[in-house]
Order: C-alpha cells, then sequence, then structure tokens
C-alpha cells in the first residue's frame, strides 16, 4: 500500500515489510536537552552554564488493513522484528540527513481484535549523538610533514567529531594534528612505512587512538584535548605536523537540529 511518507532502519524500508501496511505519520520531536545552573553569588537568580542535548526521537504512526486477526498480528511482530534491529534510521523528508545508533523505545501493540483498523504506533530515539548528521561525511587529504588545509563541515548545531587516518611513508616517530582549537599530539611512536595511525571514538564517545592495529593512547601527550572537533557549518583550519611525511585524510559528519 503506497503512502507518501518513508522510514527506513538498518537500510529496510518499513512500508516493504507487508502490502497492507501504510505510513499515516512521522513525528519528529524536538532534542530533549537539560541546562547545568549555579546560583548567583550572594543575590538572586540563577546563571545558566551548559546546555546539554540528550535524545531525539522519532514516532511512527502507521496501519495494518488486514482483516484476520491472526495475520495482522503475525504482520504486528514482524514489524517489531524490523524495529528491534536498530542503527541508522533514514526519513524521506530529511534529505541526506540520518539519526544513528537508534534504538525502538516503543513497540506496536495490537490492543484489540474488534477494532482492526485502530493505528499502531513506533517510537525510536538516539542518545548517542542526539542529532541528526549528514549521511555523508566531509573529507579532507593532506600529504608531507607539515601539511596545512581547510575542513568545511555542514550542519547548523555544535560541533562534529573529527577522525583522522594517518598512513606512514616513512618512519613516524612523532605526530601532532591541530583542528581549530583542538589537537592531539602523539611522541615516541614507532611507524613504519605503509603502516596506519587511526583517531576516532569508541561507542561512548571516548578518545581511541591506534597504531597498526594497537592502542597508542600511552603515547598522548598532557596538552592533548581529549577530542578533536569541528564547528558545524563552518570552516576550519587543519594543520598536522610529523616527523617524516604521512598520507592524511580527516574526516567529519555534520550535525543538524
Amino acid at each position: 500500500m503506497r503512502s507518501r511518507y518513508r522510514i527506513s532502519v538498518g537500510g529496510v524500508q518499513l512500508d516493504t515489510l507487508d502490502d497492507d501496511l501504510l505510513i499515516l505519520d512521522i513525528q519528529h520531536s524536538e532534542p530533549e536537552f537539560a541546562i547545568s545552573e549555579n546560583r548567583n553569588a550572594n543575590e538572586d537568580g540563577y546563571d545558566f552554564q551548559t546546555e546539554y542535548f540528550k535524545k531525539t526521537t522519532v514516532t511512527v504512526t502507521f496501519e495494518l488493513h488486514i482483516y484476520d486477526v491472526a495475520q495482522r498480528n503475525a504482520v504486528c511482530q514482524k514489524v517489531n522484528a524490523w524495529a528491534r534491529t536498530g542503527g541508522t534510521l533514514t526519513v524521506n523528508d530529511r534529505a541526506n540527513q540520518q539519526l544513528r545508533n537508534v534504538r525502538c523505545e516503543k513497540y506496536a501493540s495490537i490492543t484489540s481484535a474488534k477494532n482492526w483498523t485502530d493505528p499502531l504506533t513506533l517510537v525510536f530515539a538516539t542518545t548517542y549523538i542526539p542529532y541528526w548528521q549528514s549521511s555523508t561525511t566531509k573529507t579532507l587529504n593532506l600529504s608531507g610533514k607539515t601539511p596545512k588545509g581547510k575542513l568545511t563541515v555542514d550542519g547548523n548545531i555544535g560541533n562534529a567529531l573529527v577522525t583522522v587516518e594517518a598512513t606512514a611513508n616513512a618512519n613516524v616517530s612523532s605526530f601532532k594534528v591541530e583542528i581549530g582549537s583542538t589537537n592531539i599530539e602523539l611522541n615516541g611512536l614507532s611507524l613504519t612505512n605503509g603502516q596506519k595511525l587511526v583517531i576516532d571514538y569508541a561507542r561512548n564517545r571516548y578518545l581511541r587512538i591506534k597504531a597498526d592495529g594497537k592502542s597508542v593512547m600511552d603515547k598522548l601527550q598532557p596538552k592533548s584535548t581529549d577530542l578533536l572537533t569541528a564547528p558545524c557549518g563552518e570552516t576550519t583550519s587543519v594543520a598536522i605536523s610529523a616527523s617524516n611525511k604521512v598520507t592524511a585524510v580527516i574526516t567529519a559528519r555534520g550535525l543538524w537540529l
């Protein structure tokens, strides 16, 4: 059954699960956020400190035009199994954007065998990075001992996490990358020609640095920042300094409200 709405989870569209499934509506919630505040010294009032975005949700309402109760329940369970897979969520009214690491917070439930045309609801949420993200990444390629460049990240809110993959063109013992006001500096490396240094993040957004597949977090210098980030919707300066030539790929994914 055709609908003007489209939603996919894990690359599979909801309306392809059954011919008698009709999507009625897709609602996007405003991101939930919390604000930390401190009481003003020696006077009334509070001072807002930091705004934390917590969660973004998507609610899907659909109908199953199936009179047979058993068949209707079977299709409903098929839909719930689809929702349970989680992963990356896309909708057709958010072109080139996606929610990543989503999970289903509310599954469809048939509460009445009599009212077989009652709408059903699914609710998806993401808290890992609680924004819509660009479907494609922005990439900057640099090569040399001290190359520089500019990275333009799309989006309209916040700072995008930046990942780095640097391939040594000769023996490399030190490496530093500066992206705007953030930087990562490593000393005491033992990269040889062709080996890769990768700076990325674990699922909990903690920094992760590997050289030739092995952690080199112990080589991180004290003046390094906790993350590499670039402001969305802006162009940011990028600079690399290494003890020998490297070929680096700098990547970021834009964030959207």
